[in-house]
């Protein structure tokens, strides 16, 4: 059953209106016809199925009928903090991190970051990450929208965790030359200690420099390696946060 979202309170028995790109995916690539049953989310881990009832031109109205109990999340709140990333390659590390169970997505841009987005062009950009992460939380059925901020430097993004309230947290950058510690050490002690909020940091093409790795460490940003072999960016993005959620839900 396809899955919108739709971002008002929701409650039983009442009528949403899909418009806009939802209605026309509905129409167009789903076909679905009044009378059939779709489940409506409204990003905040509230879940309904609802039924088509009418079919207008340009429009359609739901009735939302009983509540989803089952979540899809995964146990853990898994902030994403990658790099900026060359072509499309962003934007499907995007997907498949949301498909992978990513809370919440900070792009960071480091000093090996090739990327640059013009200030003019930013919310344009984000604009475009956002429609990316909608439509990959309707696929894979989250109930929750995946936010996307805006990029911010390296150093910006760690004052920022360091004042967070969201605490206890572990926080972990990949890192390709890291000999010692690996994902698989540092997520067994979070989940023993039952820490539920994990950072995970991810550079860009060229990696992170040796005087980053040390500023995310002196900040309490643990390195770490996935094996023995060297991740491009994005795999090394969607590899630790599907780790990460599965560690959590075995």
């Amino acid at each position: 059953m396809h899955r919108f979202f739709k971002q008002q309170k929701l409650k039983k028995d009442m009528t949403v209106n899909i418009d806009g790109e939802d209605f026309l995916h509905l129409k167009n690539s789903l076909r679905i016809k009044a009378g059939e049953s779709i489940e409506i989310s409204d990003g905040l881990m509230n879940t309904y199925l609802a039924t088509i009832c009418v079919l207008k031109k340009d429009s359609c109205e739901a009735l939302v009928n009983e509540k989803i109990e089952n979540s899809n999340e995964p146990d853990c709140k898994i902030t994403l903090y990658p790099a900026l990333l060359k072509g499309d390659r962003f934007e499907n590390m995007i997907q498949k991190c949301i498909e992978g169970g990513v809370y919440s997505i900070k792009p960071v841009i480091t000093s090996n970051t090739i990327v640059e987005i013009a200030n003019k062009n930013k919310d344009r950009k984000v604009d475009r990450w956002l429609r990316v992460s909608k439509l990959a939380c309707m696929q894979c059925k989250r109930d929750i929208l995946v936010n996307i901020e805006e990029p911010m430097k390296l150093t910006d993004a760690v004052q920022k965790l360091m004042n967070d309230k969201n605490k206890p947290y572990k926080s972990f950058v990949c890192y390709e030359a890291e000999k010692k510690d690996s994902i698989k050490k540092l997520l067994d002690k979070a989940v023993k200690e039952s820490i539920r909020n994990i950072n995970i940091f991810i550079g860009p093409e060229g990696g992170f420099s040796e005087k980053e790795i040390s500023y995310l460490t002196e900040n309490g940003i643990h390195p770490v390696h996935m094996g023995r072999r060297i991740l491009r960016a994005d795999t090394a993005a969607y590899s630790a946060v599907f780790y990460t959620a599965m560690r959590y839900e075995l």
